[in-house]
């Protein structure tokens, strides 16, 4: 019986250790599937990361294209435990990424479209020919169709002419009476309520007009443009009745510190050793877009001090601890119209004709011209003199204030660093018989020439350090990329163009491009911009030098501290120029469109 019970006893031992041993086989064997099947999900989802950071590959490529080959069009590259291949197609003037990302046997691939979003800066040219302190020269037959804006005197010889008005400012001083350079510290304005507006009082050294003021300032984001005000004096702190205003335009300025120039609606007469204001007034506080301007916390300016407030009108001022960059520019040279005829001859002043072209001249003096309408100027008879007025003869009038001009210090130091980040190209860089190349964004250390029936398309920004020599039947193009907007060539050198030299814009309406130097060369043999060709679709400037324009050539625009316009050459303004937008790049920084995502 005993033997019996052992044996059922070790026939359930068996039974338990088979049941045992069938449960931990099933056990291991689903813990084996059940890891297998999350290393497997796990790779699938780090293959698709992979590929996703092949595509943030490509776009900091394109975005950067001096870091990455020339001509990026994709690669492969090792990325943690996996790796990603990418390849790049071009649709219109977008691109298409294909990224496939690899873990060990398993693989995920993506696809999206990576295009372009348009930074653009903006600049207006309102006048035809927009001429700074080194004034105009028009020699015979040469004509401007459009008006003239001049801060300098302009002398014109036989048949030389204006279809429309010309404005001859006061002249400005040519070194600044006032200022406050050093800039050992920075103060916010307009982000809070407290700081909406800030003022600096000075003392001018003579008593004169003041023409204009500069300052020294930077922002953040995309605030209002800038009310500003010279005031009197009122117990240490600035009258709420302005002397004058003007508009601080947030167009010109920029990320980067750069001096603005703001011209006023009057000039009055300052009193020389009397205390003034300066009040920068922003009317509304936000913490995301607001200004920055330079400041000295040494307080080394001795004619004046710093304040900030909420509202310049309330009065309250508190101490800036310092005194803000700025400078103060006063009158002081009596500027003139000489030998032109300013209007359209054969038009009555009062036909339809004058609801867009005019025929008004303003200057202190307006000699030995023929205006054919209006007349604005100093004193009868001695500023006048000389001059056949068709209309009005108008003495006692306030001469004009200068104009500031349309593109800033920052404006230009943004587009300079904006094609430093392209390709940087050593010594010079040469397109010579019949050679063809895309360029842009780039920077140049040497110079710049593209000649002999060579096709150059600006693809981005583009920054010589030398000179630029366009001549030979060349071809300069914007690429169809930039659309409406307008492409930049900034220069520290010469700009010379000559002979059969054709410009093109993008091919849409409004696309231009800019020649800009920074060059202050206002010599006749070596001016900052030399032209000897048609040049329709572009605007040239030169706010430090001057622009020499030879005979017959035809222009669209130009903007210089001097201008001369040789025999028969001519500016021809288009009105679309009043609002260009000129664009980094033919779209500026490449991004993907969000909507373009999907795994194949």
């Amino acid at each position: 019986m005993q033997r019996h019970q052992s044996g059922q006893t070790m026939v359930m031992i068996i039974i338990f250790l088979g049941i045992f041993l069938i449960f931990g086989s099933s056990l291991i064997a689903y813990t084996d599937s059940a890891r297998r099947a999350v290393q497997t999900r796990y790779s699938h989802e780090r293959a698709l990361q992979i590929a996703e950071a092949g595509i943030s590959q490509a776009i900091w490529c394109l975005n950067n294209s001096s870091e990455c080959d020339p001509g990026y069009a994709g690669e492969t590259k090792s990325v943690g435990d996996g790796s990603f291949t990418t390849t790049l197609s071009t649709v219109g003037t977008d691109y298409i990424v294909t990224s496939t990302g690899t873990v060990g046997p398993y693989t995920k691939t993506l696809r999206a479209t990576i295009s372009q979003t348009v930074t653009s800066s903006e600049a207006s040219f309102f006048y035809g020919v927009q001429v700074g302190a080194g004034g105009l020269v028009m020699q015979n037959n040469s004509f401007v169709d459009g008006n003239i804006y001049s801060n300098g005197s302009i002398d014109a010889g036989n048949g030389a002419y204006v279809t429309g008005d010309v404005y001859v400012a006061g002249g400005t001083a040519l070194t600044a009476d006032q200022q406050q350079l050093t800039q050992s510290t920075e103060f916010n304005f307009g982000d809070i309520s407290s700081r909406e507006d800030i003022a600096q009082s000075f003392k001018p050294s003579v008593t004169e007009v003041i023409n204009y003021a500069s300052f020294y300032l930077k922002k953040v984001g995309s605030p209002a443009n800038i009310l500003v005000y010279v005031t009197e004096d009122n117990g240490g702190e600035p009258s709420t009745t302005p002397l004058a205003t003007g508009t601080l335009n947030a167009s010109s300025v920029t990320s980067s510190f750069g001096w603005v120039d703001v011209s006023f609606n009057s000039n009055p007469e300052l009193t020389a050793n009397q205390t003034y204001w300066l009040v920068l007034d922003v009317n509304k506080d936000q913490s995301s877009k607001y200004y920055i301007i330079g400041k000295n916390t040494a307080a080394g300016y001795g004619n004046g001090v710093g304040l900030y407030d909420n509202d310049w009108n309330s009065g309250g001022w508190s101490s800036a601890s310092g005194d803000f960059t700025f400078q103060t520019w006063m009158g002081g040279i009596v500027t003139y119209i000489n030998g032109l005829t300013v209007g359209v001859t054969g038009h009555n002043c009062t036909d339809a004709h004058y609801a867009t072209h005019h025929g008004d001249a303003h200057a202190h003096q307006v000699l030995n011209s023929t205006v054919e309408c209006d007349a604005f100027y100093a004193t009868d008879p001695g500023d006048i003199s000389g001059s056949t007025v068709g209309r009005n003869k108008i003495p006692d009038s306030e001469d004009p204030a200068p104009e500031a001009m349309p593109i800033s210090d920052g404006q230009i130091t943004d587009w300079q660093a904006a094609a430093s980040k392209g390709d940087s190209i050593a010594g010079d860089y040469n397109l010579t018989l019949r050679q063809s190349d895309s360029l842009g964004p780039a920077r140049i250390t040497g110079n710049m020439t593209v000649s002999n029936g060579s096709s150059l398309t600006l693809t981005g920004t583009i920054w010589v350090e030398g000179d630029i020599l366009f001549e030979n039947n060349a071809t300069i193009s914007l690429d169809p990329g930039y659309g409406s907007t307008s492409g930049i060539i900034v220069t520290d050198g010469q700009i010379i163009v000559r002979n059969n030299v054709i410009f093109n814009g993008s091919g849409a309406d409004g696309s231009y491009i800019l020649a800009l130097t920074t060059n202050n060369s206002v010599s006749d043999s070596s001016p900052a911009i030399d032209i000897n060709n048609n040049a329709e679709t572009v605007i040239f400037y030169a706010s430090n030098g001057m622009i020499k324009v030879a005979n017959n050539a035809v222009l669209k625009e130009a903007t210089g501290y001097k201008l001369e316009l040789s025999n028969g050459a001519s500016v021809s303004y288009e009105s679309g120029l009043a609002n260009a937008n000129f664009a980094n790049g033919p779209g500026g920084i490449w991004a993907t469109e969000e909507s373009t995502w999907q795994e194949l």
